[in-house]
């Protein structure tokens, strides 16, 4: 694809290294040992989130706590186990196109411009090339989730401008998970806001950036979770 010609080739390598280990981590977890070999291709998942993370210093640990999030809200909507694990590993996924996105960017204290916030935004398209690259269904399968992680129930998200239902499930998901996240920790262009005001901002989303009825799951794990 013509976004690959853009990718910088030891960022390449690494990513392919890691995800040709989790493909045969995969493989063998599929036929050897499932309960043990899908623990350790999590951790595999998690160590490449977290590897990514490295270079957005307001993201360490956001993938972990995306996906609990995520995989909470799956559960209290009814969504299968089988589905569940789905969507906890596009949450891990969901920013490995980040690696295309020069640091600067990525860490800037002070507001994008237009042609910044046009080149962050291609970080969905790529991280879903990057899966779907992946000769393998396990992987590849995740493609549309991470595609569609930034779209808008109203069709004002992006890159496709889908909306509603033509939004898949689990991207809806995490769209509200991973604002939640990023709204209560530190980034380069703002400070951490308390719990209550992430969750004004969610409830006012509700029908426009979110699928109501994820807002409202999300909003029973949330209280549930703090009440712990």
């Amino acid at each position: 694809m013509e976004m690959f010609s853009q990718w910088n080739t030891p960022v390449i390598l690494a990513v392919g290294i890691a995800l040709v280990i989790t493909l045969g981590s995969t493989y063998y977890s599929t036929f050897y040992q499932p309960r043990k070999m899908e623990r350790a291709y999590k951790r595999a998942l998690y160590a490449l989130a977290a590897a990514v993370e490295t270079r957005d210093s307001g993201t360490i640990g956001h993938a972990r706590r995306v996906a609990d999030y995520a995989v909470a809200v799956a559960e209290d909507l009814g969504i299968d186990k089988k589905e569940q694990l789905k969507i906890e590993y596009a949450a891990l996924l969901r920013d490995i196109g980040k690696v295309n996105v020069p640091a600067a960017l990525l860490n800037k204290s002070t507001p994008l411009t237009v042609e910044e916030w046009e080149h962050v935004k291609t970080h969905s398209q790529i991280g879903a090339e990057m899966v779907q690259a992946v000769p393998f269904p396990f992987l590849s399968y995740l493609s549309d989730i991470i595609l569609h992680h930034h779209e808008c129930w109203d069709g004002s998200g992006y890159p496709d401008n889908l909306q509603g239902e033509e939004i898949p499930l689990a991207s809806r998901i995490l769209a509200v998970t991973t604002d939640y996240d990023a709204i209560t920790s530190d980034r380069p262009y703002h400070e951490s806001q308390p719990h209550e005001v992430a969750i004004a901002q969610i409830k006012s989303g509700r029908g426009t950036r979110y699928d109501p009825a994820v807002v409202d799951a999300f909003l029973r794990v949330i209280e549930s979770l703090r009440n712990r």
